[in-house]
């Protein structure tokens, strides 16, 4: 008989957006709890047997109280409606650095709300009836301590079960498989062969872009982020997976998510342009004003820095006010006459830019024992860059 689950992963509730309007940063937070919420509703009026969280449910290891609360009514409303929740962490639920015997994601096992498979070490396994069968759920969370561990090596994944389902929020190296932010790929990596015959469904997280794949008999998914994350995620769409968990055949269907439009422009100006810039520029966007919209213009060529005082960028901030969500405007592409290109986009913290730079050289290393040497690297600037902040 076939089980049927929601899968979701990488809903990244309370994730910070960096937009300076109070409001406009609480509304794009909402974009993520509606999606969830309509994950939750789709699950109860479809009679979902199991609702599957793949890791990074929150944005950060400690999210607010609102955000908590609403994850933990949300999954009573599924026990509630006899939905059995699994859930796993992520890279965003597990701290880096640092002791913990807790994350935000066990009081859903505390209140007995959900089973919560927090360990990185090994995987955790429960054994679920369901229509008279047996059905082993295990997981095993994100390995923050060896990002670029393979999280099967050495692990004996369970086949206890008449049908058996496996969470694991990592990176799957090959079958084509490719993550929207390349670096992605050097965290927690395994490979087609460690996926163990027998399984009847691996439900994965980490990877934002959604893929489905089949290798040794066994349906593979990650079903994406709920909404458009990253400016990489601009062109993707969003949703969760309906899974037929199934002996002999398991199917799934991708159910697509609203998401909030996002949208790069290129506009070049030009030294001795037709008409004052800041009515030009102005002009431009009006040409393509939404208020629900959210545009990154970048703005390229040579002008005087005559002509650059008056393009007066708090003025055109102000007179876009309510022409988009959210408008940022990227002036590295533009140069003043004499000074050259003086523009800088978003500077990283060191922190952030130290992270960055090792996780691209630990994407590009081709050995374990590199990855390994790079992670210690990695986490032990990271230390020392955190405690000199």
């Amino acid at each position: 008989m076939t089980v049927q689950a929601v899968h979701c992963s990488d809903l990244h509730l309370d994730r910070s957006f960096n937009i300076p309007d109070p409001q406009r940063a609480a509304a794009r937070r909402e974009d993520l709890n509606r999606n969830f919420v309509e994950i939750v509703d789709f699950a109860i009026h479809n009679h979902a047997d199991l609702f599957l969280l793949a890791g990074d449910v929150f944005d950060r290891v400690r999210p607010s109280n609102d955000t908590a609360v609403l994850l933990t009514r949300k999954i009573r409303e599924l026990k509630d409606h006899g939905i059995a929740t699994f859930a796993i962490a992520g890279n965003h639920d597990i701290p880096k650095i640092g002791n913990y015997r807790h994350i935000a994601l066990d009081t859903l096992s505390s209140a007995g709300l959900a089973q919560v498979f927090s360990r990185s070490d090994t995987i955790q396994t429960q054994t679920v009836q369901l229509d008279g069968q047996a059905v082993c759920i295990s997981g095993k969370s994100y390995d923050a301590r060896n990002e670029v561990g393979n999280p099967l090596k050495g692990q004996k994944v369970p086949l206890d079960g008449e049908l058996n389902v496996l969470l694991l929020h990592a990176s799957l190296r090959g079958l084509s498989v490719n993550p929207s932010a390349p670096e992605m790929a050097a965290q927690n990596p395994f490979f087609p062969d460690d996926v163990r015959r027998g399984l009847n469904y691996l439900a994965l997280g980490h990877y934002h872009n959604f893929y489905e794949r089949e290798h040794n008999g066994v349906k593979i998914c990650n079903p994406g982020s709920i909404e458009r994350i990253t400016w990489a995620e601009m062109n993707e769409t969003k949703g969760f997976a309906w899974v037929n968990i199934d002996r002999e055949n398991t199917a799934l269907e991708f159910i697509q998510l609203r998401t909030r439009d996002m949208r790069k422009q290129e506009l070049r100006l030009e030294s001795g342009q037709t008409g004052y810039l800041l009515n030009f520029v102005t002009a431009q966007l009006d040409g393509i004003a939404d208020p629900e919209l959210i545009l990154r213009l970048s703005l390229s060529g040579q002008i005087t820095i005559e002509e650059y005082q008056k393009l007066q960028m708090t003025e055109l901030y102000r007179r876009m006010r309510g022409s988009f969500f959210h408008l940022i405007i990227d002036r590295v592409g533009l140069g003043i006459e004499g000074y050259g290109r003086v523009f800088l986009g978003r500077v990283d913290n060191p922190v952030e830019a130290f992270t960055k730079r090792l996780d691209v050289k630990m994407a590009m290393a081709t050995t374990d024992d590199e990855r390994q040497r790079l992670t210690q690297i990695r986490d032990l600037g990271i230390a020392y860059l955190g405690e000199a902040a």
